[in-house]
């Protein structure tokens, strides 16, 4: 057992269906929208913590015990290209009166993101006028970003003050030194989405580009918890991954702290660094007093102005974090005073639990088997593209809880805090995953920037107890090669390189968590080239083998773009054979569905499907059903698969892609670009792993002009038996084709007026129906 150690038009029309739908929902949710209200009068006092503001749409200021936070994605100018020989757009006097006023978050590719010509990749720039109070003088200043795709470069008042360069992550920019106090500022940043010479180069996704998530001005006093540290919270919070916590979890805190000089220097220095965990009533558990190696500050030997604080505390018997039985959380408060007056603070919420994986029994939290079934997301949406507001992306997560899934892979690059805090008060098991894709390049820059962007992410991440794995790599050298196709080196010089750089990533990944196992998905199989696939295979596996990587998952399109659905038990259990010691399960599975195209799945259908017709214009609905049909009954019987995620939860944006009359879109979603359609696989799921929310649905419901009279019905639910009634005559119950999934044969549809209703009894006799009125019989002469 392995113990887990567009511009103008297009923008606008944007910006009002962005109102429309934020509208729409604060009006459904009547008590998130008086929440909001309430929020208004409540932002300014101090205490209201950043993640209430951040559940608010209006520009706030956020004064919380000594630091303040002001969100600032209100009023920017945008335009989109290239700077000019004779221009200076980071100018103080430079006129951007013609450029188009845009709020954050923002991409330019909102539209062009997912459309079927390839979408404007270059530079965005982006200008604003911040007031610094003289208020502020003697204060540290920064700018916090949640993310900016891909290049970023930051000037304050004409002067380039930071370039970040990963477009997943935040990043903190100290302007201190470059603000004039008492006037107005101004902020400029040039955005490039090109690939260049950092992870990723390439995937099948959109590299929207654009300031896409939030941006905050951040106060602080010169003594603060570091804000810095690799755009981190500065608190770190461990907790032993064994079962001794059940009685006693001992919590280990380290904050990094920026101590002023003069503070240091003073024979009177009074800084201390206390913290305090609290339980989900509010309750102190646990409180002690952080020191520097033991001692006090005025009696440690410093050097430099950054000190590591560090403490242990104990909470006796805690309420573990169970999974969505039970998500239970605390909250560890560190605090930050100098002469007993609090000058800074950081809660952070955490969680307590241990997990392992084994080879044989998968998934175990908290000493008990915990099967992991749940889906990949991407974080864009329609209309959008990558940035889209919390009040919005709020909706994904509604429909992940319906679906019932327990567990979620983060691809290909980590998402916004949001996700991870909405993954940890719902008790989703979480994969997160750094932005390696395919491909590398042999630079000394590129591998040194892979590693901050991981490094990034677990600093970032640290203490989510949702999170259990980091990934390192997506279908690296899956193209049959790692550089390029037209490389110089030759296979085996490329996979040595790979091979350093995934031991140079294992290792500080181990470095800065022991306490989470590492992963990586693995391309696993292809019809054009099984052999050279299977060479992929081996060697990726001999970083597990060999001790680099800890678990391993696999990306396995059976039956969609190679073999047939049902040789996935064979693959399946050939590995687990081979690798008996290697935990091993399944990151990626499905097939495309446009949900307007359907059908009759038969076995000349089947044996006619291959690769190119799963790149082609035609993806009926009933093979996606097909495909999770056939696949979840294999992985149904194998619990020893540590996780396996289904491809995708929605239909997601790859422009210049066009497949299923869908431009820009892979349809592997079980739900529309748009969030507006739940296909019908949806419902698969829904039946396999949500048992509380009872319901009835009939397949094919959109297939609404067929060609036989006498056809088949299918019917989705999670209820033990179901009726069918069609026209009124009663066909019974109907035969169970596996749990979840009714059929009744030689069903006779009249040519209009059809009237289809499946029903069922819930425990408490009440009755639950499903019903479908537009099918209707039409000769397939007269539809052409």
């Amino acid at each position: 057992m392995i113990q887990l150690k567009v511009q103008n038009v297009s923008q606008r029309k944007i910006e009002r269906e962005r109102e429309m739908l934020l509208f729409k929902i604060n009006f459904k949710k009547s008590a998130l929208f008086m929440l909001t209200i309430l929020l208004v009068f409540t932002l300014v006092i101090p205490g209201v913590s950043a993640e209430q503001a951040e559940k608010s749409n209006l520009k706030s200021t956020v004064v919380n015990s000594g630091r303040m936070v002001e969100n600032i994605d209100n009023d920017w100018t945008f335009y989109k290209g290239a700077q000019g020989v004779e221009e200076n757009f980071s100018a103080i006097n430079f006129n951007d009166s013609s450029w188009q006023k845009i709020r954050l978050p923002h991409t330019w590719n909102a539209e062009d993101g997912s459309g079927i010509a390839k979408n404007y990749e270059g530079d965005g720039w982006y200008r604003k006028k911040l007031d610094i109070p003289e208020t502020y003088k003697g204060k540290k200043i920064f700018l916090q970003f949640e993310a900016a795709n891909k290049e970023a470069e930051v000037f304050v008042n004409g002067k380039s003050v930071h370039t970040n360069i990963g477009g997943y992550l935040a990043f903190t920019v100290d302007i201190t030194d470059y603000v004039s106090y008492g006037q107005k500022n101004i902020i400029a940043v040039r955005v490039n989405n090109e690939v260049k010479d950092s992870a990723p180069l390439q995937g099948d996704f959109t590299f929207f580009g654009g300031i896409y998530r939030s941006v905050n001005l951040l106060v602080t006093d010169k003594s603060h918890i570091d804000v810095e540290d690799y755009g981190s919270s500065g608190v770190y919070v461990t907790t032993p991954n064994d079962k001794s916590i059940e009685e006693n979890a001992e919590v280990t805190l380290t904050v990094p702290v920026k101590v002023d000089r003069h503070d240091i220097e003073s024979k009177s220095n009074s800084i201390e660094v206390r913290a305090e965990i609290k339980d989900a009533e509010g309750k102190v558990r646990s409180r002690t007093e952080l020191k520097v190696d033991g001692k006090k500050l005025k009696s440690a030997d410093v050097s430099g102005d950054s000190v590591d604080f560090t403490g242990t505390m104990k909470v006796n018997n805690p309420h573990l974090w169970n999974g969505t039985k039970d998500p239970y959380q605390y909250t560890v408060e560190v605090k930050v005073t100098r002469k007993g007056e609090l000058i800074d603070q950081v809660n952070e919420k955490v969680g307590f639990r241990y997990f392992s994986v084994d080879p044989d029994k998968g998934f175990i939290l908290n000493g008990k088997s915990y099967p992991l079934h749940g889906v990949n997301i991407h974080q864009d949406r329609k209309g959008y593209g990558n940035a889209v507001p919390n009040e919005v992306r709020a909706e994904d997560f509604e429909l992940i809880e319906e679906i019932g899934v327990n567990t979620l892979r983060v691809a290909h690059y980590p998402h916004s805090q949001y996700v991870y805090n909405k993954a940890d008060e719902m008790g989703l098991v979480v994969w997160a995953e750094m932005p390696l894709v395919n491909t590398m390049s042999l630079t000394a820059e590129f591998s040194n920037n892979a590693e901050k962007q991981l490094t990034e992410m677990i600093k970032q991440n640290y203490n989510h107890p949702s999170i259990v794995t980091w990934g390192l790599q997506n279908e690296f050298g899956g193209n049959g090669f790692y550089t390029s196709r037209n490389a110089s080196e030759s296979l085996e010089e490329q996979y040595a390189a790979a091979t350093q750089l995934i031991e140079r990533l294992a290792k500080k990944a181990e470095e800065l968590d022991p306490n989470r196992p590492t992963t990586h998905a693995i391309q696993g199989n292809n019809s054009r080239d099984p052999e050279g696939y299977k060479e992929v295979l081996d060697r990726h596996l001999a970083w597990n083998e060999g001790g680099s990587i800890d678990v391993a998952s696999f990306n396995t399109y059976f039956g969609w773009y190679y073999n047939k659905a049902g040789d996935l038990a064979d693959y399946l259990d050939t590995l687990h054979e081979k690798h008996p010691n290697v935990p091993l399960g399944i990151s990626e599975y499905g097939g495309g569905a446009n949900p307007y195209q359907h059908d009759l799945i038969d076995e000349e259908f089947i044996n006619n499907w291959n690769s190119a017709a799963s790149r082609g214009p035609w993806q009926p609905e009933e093979f996606q059903n097909y495909l999770h049909e056939s696949a979840w009954s294999i992985i149904s019987e194998r619990p020893w698969l540590w996780a396996t995620h289904v491809w995708n939860m929605f239909d997601f944006g790859v422009a210049g892609k066009n497949e299923a009359t869908t431009p820009g879109i892979n349809t592997k979603g079980l739900v529309s670009h748009d969030r507006q359609l739940k296909k019908d696989a949806f419902y698969f799921y829904k039946a396999q792993w949500n048992k509380e929310d009872k319901f009835v649905y009939i397949t094919s419901r959109r297939y609404s002009e067929r060609e036989e009279s006498i056809t088949s019905v299918k019917v989705y639910s999670n209820l033990e038996e179901v009726t069918l009634t069609v026209n009124g005559e009663d066909y019974g119950k109907g035969r169970m084709q596996q749990p979840g999934v009714f059929v009744w044969d030689g069903v006779k549809l009249n040519e209009t007026g059809n009237v289809v209703v499946a029903s069922a009894k819930k425990a408490d006799g009440t009755n639950v129906a499903d019903t479908v009125t537009t099918w209707k019989v039409v000769k397939y002469s007269s539809r052409n």
